[in-house]
């Protein structure tokens, strides 16, 4: 029986982050008729919310910038990094030949430009075969006039991303040189003025004037609801709320699912990664595609792994009355320490931001127990406070009413419910070693983010406790790809017609984050090969 539709096209992508308008350009290149659908009023996902950054080793900006790099100690650095627990060996290659092969392409055919970051590789304090030291692999787009490029769409992309302590009108670049040069001022305020954007939304919008350009439809508010399979059990359509009417798409090609992970649909966190981890990613990321290629009998990979940050909530910042988890601040600082309810500290508070809140759900086979089920506690003294913002307390500015603080370490405890004891005596030990410039325990002076940690005695009152829980970005499971982007079957081969990349799909890396813009090197390179090769396929007749 022949399938009734209401619209045919060549490739339907499903979602707007950078992995999606990735292979939307490359499909359209390829020469299909391409549709993009997209389950929220705003464009661009996660990414458009996101610092910007994208991973992408041995790329032509690098060596413009005079850092060199090559297929061997990309590779070095990835499978170093990944430990082997990433979902298949053979696309850490993929990942690594096509990473400059994408970069290329876009900067040469759509309206991307970019410049190196000054981020190093993540754990190039640990010294690992390959690793670049600052600036390494990163590149982040170069600010965009989204007012004048954009006017009839400038509304539906976002003006700051959400993570609060980075600028909203300064690149990533910018924030890491520190406070603002009288140059630098006056050129935010010029990028004020003119709505000129960075970060996520520059990529976003950069990459969407290109499909634009190319005449490529997107229908906003618009969410996927179901594949359509024939009787082999390929992906011939799509179905769509569309206008408030469910619309049927037959596709001649196939279909890209590109529209983030699960993070924000509680059922699936709990099934799969264990305990609550809370989502600073935009509230549409609920499994949509994820349930759909599991209806299309996908084969799963990474199921248990996310994008991690630690966040914190500040009672002055809320969304429809709920509170809103808010990117870490202060973590690492000299003179403070993370403890969980034990009053004990568990890790190396200087560690990567992905790495830090696996920490919480870390299980004590001798006491059979999860001991740093959250939340921890970030505790700091005045010279904390004093010197750096931490939510919305500002240096120099009055305590806010809803934040602990005490004049002793014991006082603190009683204040947040743990053992004084425990704390004094974990206090006591972190400042004895401190004051040697040492963390036996943890080996904080040695390891960290970007580059060794910091110690300090606690020792100025009066002394402060912020909650501490472990967070994501997004998660980073789903259907396994092969090296085109194609989704595998399970039992074997792939399931015709369908693609997927950027969080939908299994992370190419496992549980890893080798450095800033992990996340977006990974969605932009499966997005371009999934495009370029949907794109080839020869067209069904529906």
């Amino acid at each position: 029986m022949a399938e009734s539709w209401d619209r045919v096209v060549d490739v339907v992508i499903v979602g707007t982050g950078g992995a999606a308008l990735t292979a939307a350009t490359l499909a359209h290149d390829g020469g299909a008729e391409v549709l993009i659908v997209e389950k929220m009023p705003m464009l661009g996902g996660t990414t458009a919310v996101s610092g910007g950054g994208v991973w992408l080793p041995n790329n032509h900006i690098m060596r413009e910038a005079g850092v060199e790099d090559s297929r061997e100690e990309a590779l070095a650095y990835t499978r170093r990094v990944c430990g082997g627990r990433e979902p298949d060996p053979e696309l850490l290659e993929v990942f690594v030949d096509t990473a400059p092969e994408a970069l290329r392409y876009l900067v040469d055919n759509t309206p991307l430009s970019v410049h190196i970051q000054p981020l190093p590789d993540y754990y190039w304090p640990w010294m690992f075969p390959g690793t670049k030291m600052q600036p390494g692999r990163t590149v982040e787009a170069d600010p965009y006039a989204v007012g004048d490029e954009l006017p009839e769409w400038k509304d539906r992309i976002v003006k700051r991303g959400t993570l609060m302590s980075l600028g909203a009108a300064t690149t990533l670049t910018e924030d890491l040189q520190g406070p603002p040069s009288p140059e630098l001022q006056a050129e935010l305020k010029r990028r004020e003025e003119q709505d000129i954007r960075p970060k996520g939304a520059a990529l976003i919008a950069r990459l969407f004037k290109g499909l634009l350009e190319r005449g490529v439809e997107t229908w906003l508010e618009s969410p996927a609801k179901e594949v359509v399979t024939d009787d082999a059990g390929d992906v011939i359509g799509l179905v769509v709320e569309h206008d408030g009417v469910r619309t049927r798409i037959g596709t001649r090609k196939g279909v890209v699912l590109a529209c983030g992970g699960f993070e924000w649909n509680p059922a699936l966190v709990r099934g799969h990664l264990g305990y609550d981890v809370y989502p600073l990613s935009p509230g549409g990321n609920t499994g949509d595609g994820l349930l759909m290629a599991q209806d299309a009998h996908a084969d799963l990979g990474n199921m248990t792994s996310y994008w991690g940050t630690p966040v914190m909530f500040d009672p002055d910042v809320t969304r429809d009355g709920a509170l809103v988890p808010q990117f870490e601040w202060g973590r690492g600082a000299p003179a403070s320490f993370i403890v969980n309810q034990k009053a004990q500290r568990f890790a190396n508070e200087a560690l990567p931001y992905n790495d830090f809140p696996k920490a919480f759900g870390i299980y004590d086979t001798e006491a059979v127990e999860f001991p740093n089920a959250g939340p921890g506690y970030q505790i700091f003294d005045r010279t904390v406070r004093d010197s750096q913002q931490i939510l919305s307390m500002h240096p120099g500015q009055p305590d806010p009413d809803w934040v602990v603080k005490a004049d002793t370490i014991r006082e603190l405890a009683e204040k947040i419910g743990l053992d004084p004891d425990a704390l004094e005596a974990t206090t006591e030990r972190f400042n004895a070693n401190a004051a040697e410039r040492q963390d036996p325990d943890f080996g904080r002076t040695e390891r960290g983010l970007m580059a060794p940690g910091a110690v300090k005695p606690l020792t100025e009152a009066p002394f402060y406790a912020v909650p501490i829980h472990p967070g994501m970005l997004g998660t980073n499971g789903g259907p396994r790809l092969d090296r085109n982007g194609q989704v595998l079957r399970i039992g074997g081969g792939v399931v015709g017609g369908l693609y997927a990349a950027g969080n939908t799909a299994a992370n190419v890396f496992g549980w890893a984050y080798p450095s800033g813009g992990g996340t977006l090197g990974n969605g932009v390179v499966f997005g371009f090969l999934a495009g370029r090769h949907v794109a080839a396929q020869p067209a069904r007749a529906i």
